[in-house]
């Protein structure tokens, strides 16, 4: 699961995409303390590599650097996943506009594939997977509105959603819903209709959060 653009050309980069996905894949746990001696001996990653990627995965909100005590993996907070969802709800309408207009028909084909892959996935529960296409589909709709600004600030609320997707999907061991809402979703944006596309793109945001806050309050 790796949404950076572009190949890793320094050693922080390597270092912030592995363990970007490890902390994405809830391979380390949501709330864990974790010590660059532990990271550094488990993944033989330097040490000034590891520190680089800190700050920027604390930036990106998936991890805490706390002064005197260490790094502590971001718990998994409904607060946090209303906050989350609040923010998408008032941008996601718009952005869907944009990328209806501008998506081109390769970027259609990726969708297609994508959901192809998690349709796939779905067969065998192998929900890393179904998070990874999810986050795959969600990032080429974001680069398709050929703003910059939006789209960081997209990823950004997509990357931290992925963690809150991935458990609840483990937790209900389905992940079907949501897939059917992304073949929604692409039908809409071939019919062009922006209109139709935002809000199809808002029912679909709308209905992760109520998935997502009903497992975690049940």
């Amino acid at each position: 699961m790796d949404p950076v653009e572009l190949s890793p050309k320094r050693e922080s980069d390597r270092v912030e995409i592995e363990l970007r996905e490890k902390i994405l894949t809830l391979e380390i746990d949501p709330g864990l303390a974790i010590s660059e001696a532990s990271l550094i001996n488990r993944y033989h990653w330097g040490r000034t590599p590891l520190r680089e990627a800190f700050q920027r995965l604390a930036e990106q909100s998936l991890l805490q650097i706390i002064p005197r005590h260490g790094v502590v993996i971001t718990p998994l907070s409904v607060f946090e996943f209303f906050e989350v969802m609040e923010a998408m709800a008032m941008v996601i309408g718009p952005a869907a506009s944009l990328a209806c207009k501008y998506l081109t028909e390769k970027e259609i084909i990726q969708l297609q594939q994508s959901i192809t892959q998690s349709e796939l996935a779905t067969s065998s529960s192998d929900f890393i997977t179904i998070a990874a296409q999810d986050y795959k589909f969600h990032r080429i709709l974001a680069i398709a509105t050929r703003n910059r600004y939006l789209s960081r600030h997209l990823l950004h609320l997509h990357q931290v959603a992925t963690r809150f997707n991935l458990a609840s999907w483990k937790r209900d061991a389905n992940a079907e819903f949501s897939l059917k809402e992304h073949n929604k979703i692409l039908e809409s944006l071939q019919s062009r209709d922006e209109e139709l596309v935002q809000s199809v793109m808002l029912e679909h945001i709308e209905n992760a959060r109520k998935r997502v806050m009903g497992t975690f309050q049940s």
